[in-house]
């Protein structure tokens, strides 16, 4: 392997790798698409922090939703927009479980079955994310934030 290579891996492999959607006053719509449905391809995005990134291991997510109308979410993430219903379902990284409730803040680490995942997205710097609603959630303050490592 060329030396300037294996540095750059290692360099990447203790780089810090982010990710934040953040939505404070609801105004930005960014988590009010009601229409969402598991076996939909995904459309909306959430862009890394670090430029280049496509293989990461994800460690926390920090999530919270307070939609105006009272209804639960499911939160999902991927690794790319797939159309085909089983390959949408195969790039899932993260899965919040049904009935998320309206104005509680989740953190997710070091859980066996979510965290930590190792992640390789199919274009570098953008996971997309899904919110599936049990009804219209009407005005949405809120944030999705993810931490972890890069791994070159």
């Amino acid at each position: 392997m060329n030396p300037n290579r294996a540095r750059e891996i290692i360099a990447r492999g203790n780089q810090l790798v982010e990710f934040e959607k953040l939505d404070p006053a609801g105004l930005l719509a960014y988590f009010e698409d009601f229409a969402q449905v598991i076996t939909t391809t995904p459309t909306l995005l959430i862009p890394l922090n670090t430029v280049g990134i496509s293989n990461f291991q994800l460690n926390e997510i920090t999530y919270y939703m307070n939609p105006t109308n009272a209804v639960t979410y499911r939160l999902l993430l991927f690794e790319a927009a797939e159309a085909d219903d089983l390959t949408s379902l195969s790039k899932i990284i993260f899965d919040s479980g049904a009935a998320q409730a309206d104005s509680t803040l989740y953190t997710v680490t070091n859980n066996e079955d979510e965290m930590p995942r190792l992640v390789k997205l199919a274009e570098s710097g953008h996971i997309y994310y899904m919110l599936i609603w049990t009804g219209d959630p009407g005005n949405t303050p809120g944030w999705i934030k993810g931490r972890g490592t890069g791994m070159g």
